[in-house]
C-alpha cells in the first residue's frame, strides 16, 4: 500500500506501511484498546442499516455535511461516508449545533457530480475521464490518462474473472473509484500532504479514508511538452516503457489499484481488520507489470519477479520463526530494514496459497469479510483464523511454501 503514513487508510507504495485500522480516525491512538474496540462496534452501521443524516456545525463557515452514519461514540465521536465515498471522522470536541436524520436513503453521487468535485482538488485547466468504473481527473496529456484509465479497467475485469473462476464474486463498487493523476509531482506532493507526510518518496497512494487513488505522470513526457501538447500513444508508450524503472512504476499504479478495487468489491472491506500480509500479498500478487503490453499489466497472478528477488535475498538469513512474525506482525512492513522482506514474503506466501490452496484462500477470506468492524485482531486471533483455513501445521507450510517459490523462475 503505501508506506510512510500514521494510519491505515493513507496508503501509498514502497516500503514504509501504514494500516491500523479506519477505527483509528476517531480514537487518536495508534490502535484502540479492546475496551474502545468493543464500545465503538457495539454502534457500527452497514450501509442496509446505516442512518442517513445532516450534521450542522456551529462554525458558520463549515458546510453542513449531508452521509451514512457509520458510526457514533460519545468519546471518539462519529464516522460519516458521504455520498461520493469518503469517510469523515468528526471528533467529540466539534462544536454541532444540530444532527438531523433524512428520512430518503442516501444514494451515491453520479459520475459528473463527483468529477466535478475532484477536480476542485487537481490545478485550473484539469479535465476529467468516466470509465465503466472509474472517474479519472487530470492535467495530463488526454493520451496519459487514457492509457491510465485502461489500465485500471483491465485489471477491475481482470481481477473480477479471477476471483469469479475461484468462486469469489466480486460485488459492484457502490461509488465511482476516484483516481487523480497530475502533470507533475510537485502537485502530487501537495495534494499528497492532506493525507500522509513523505510523498516526495512515493509514485502513487490510495487513502481509505477519501476512497481515492492519485500519482502522477511517470514518463516524464509532460515535462517537455507545452500545456495541451497532443501526444501519440505509440510516442507515449516509447516513453513509460524505455524508463529504467518503468517496471516498478507501472507496478505501483497496479499495486494501489488494486487496493482499491479490493476496498470497493467485497475482497476486503474499508472498515475490516486485516492483517497487513494479506492486504499487501494481494496488491503484489495482481501488480506484475509487462513492459513488453501496450497495456502494461501481466495478468493475474504471474510470477512477481521483484518480489520473488526480494524473498530470495531474505531466505539466506530468514529465521525459523518468519512465517509466524510475518502472520501476526504488520510492524515488518513499517519499518525500513524490514519492509522488502517482509513484501516478498508476502508476495510469496499468497501466491503459495492461491495457487495451492485456492478454495481454503477463498474461504479464509470470507471468514475475514464477515466479522464485525471495529474489534482489531491480536496475534493469537490471527493465528486462528489462519490454522482454522489453512491447517494447523505451520512448518509444513512454510516448508511447502518455501519449496514451491524456491523453484520459481521469474
Amino acid at each position: 500500500m503505501m508506506h510512510s503514513v500514521p494510519v491505515r487508510f493513507s496508503c501509498a507504495l514502497f516500503w514504509i506501511v501504514c494500516c491500523c485500522g479506519v477505527w483509528n480516525v476517531l480514537a487518536q491512538d495508534p490502535r484502540p484498546t479492546a475496551d474502545q474496540a468493543k464500545v465503538t462496534h457495539s454502534k457500527a452501521a452497514n450501509s442496509k442499516t446505516a442512518k442517513h443524516i445532516e450534521v450542522e456545525f456551529d462554525d458558520p463557515n463549515r458546510q453542513p455535511l449531508q452521509g451514512e452514519l457509520i458510526t457514533q461514540n460519545p468519546k471518539y465521536g462519529m464516522l460519516v461516508q458521504t455520498p461520493d465515498g469518503q469517510l469523515i471522522a468528526i471528533p467529540p470536541s466539534t462544536g454541532i449545533a444540530k444532527i438531523s436524520e433524512l428520512q430518503e436513503p442516501m444514494k451515491p453521487m453520479q459520475a459528473s457530480e463527483i468529477a466535478a468535485k475532484t477536480l476542485t482538488l487537481m490545478p485550473p485547466g484539469s479535465k476529467s475521464i468516466t470509465t465503466e468504473h472509474f472517474v479519472i481527473c487530470y492535467d495530463t496529456s488526454d493520451t496519459y490518462a487514457r492509457w491510465n484509465a485502461n489500465l485500471y479497467e483491465k485489471m477491475f475485469k481482470g481481477l473480477a474473472r479471477f476471483w469469479k473462476e475461484k468462486g469469489f464474486e466480486l460485488e459492484p463498487p457502490r461509488f465511482r473509484l476516484v483516481a487523480l493523476i497530475f502533470r507533475n509531482k510537485e502537485d502530487y506532493i501537495e495534494y499528497s500532504k492532506r493525507d500522509f507526510q513523505g510523498g516526495e518518496n512515493t509514485f502513487g497512494y490510495y487513502t481509505q479514508t477519501t476512497n481515492r487513488l492519485a500519482t502522477f505522470d511517470l514518463t516524464g513526457i509532460e515535462g517537455v511538452l507545452p500545456p495541451g501538447a497532443k501526444v501519440q500513444r505509440e510516442e507515449l508508450l516509447g516513453e513509460i516503457f524505455s524508463r529504467p524503472q518503468a517496471e516498478r512504476q507501472i507496478a505501483t499504479i497496479l499495486h494501489e489499484a488494486c487496493h482499491q478495487i479490493a476496498f470497493n468489491t467485497g475482497l476486503q472491506t474499508r472498515l475490516g481488520d486485516y492483517p497487513l500480509w494479506l492486504s499487501e500479498g494481494l496488491a503484489t500478487f495482481f501488480e506484475s507489470a509487462d513492459t513488453r503490453s501496450s497495456s502494461g499489466w501481466a495478468g493475474a497472478g504471474k510470477v512477481n519477479a521483484y518480489n520473488l528477488d526480494q524473498f530470495r535475498q531474505y531466505y539466506r538469513a530468514r529465521p525459523p520463526d518468519s512465517l509466524v512474525s510475518l502472520l501476526t506482525q504488520d510492524e515488518r512492513f513499517r519499518k525500513g530494514d524490514t519492509s522488502a522482506a517482509a513484501y516478498g514474503e508476502s508476495w510469496g506466501l499468497t501466491f503459495y496459497l492461491i495457487k495451492k490452496k485456492p478454495k481454503e484462500f477463498v474461504s479464509y477470506l470470507m471468514k475475514l469479510r464477515s466479522r464485525e468492524p471495529g474489534n482489531p485482531s491480536d496475534a493469537r486471533q490471527r493465528l486462528d483464523d489462519f490454522q482454522e483455513s489453512f491447517g494447523a501445521d505451520l512448518d509444513k507450510i512454510d516448508k511447502e511454501f518455501v519449496r514451491m517459490i524456491a523453484a520459481l523462475r521469474p
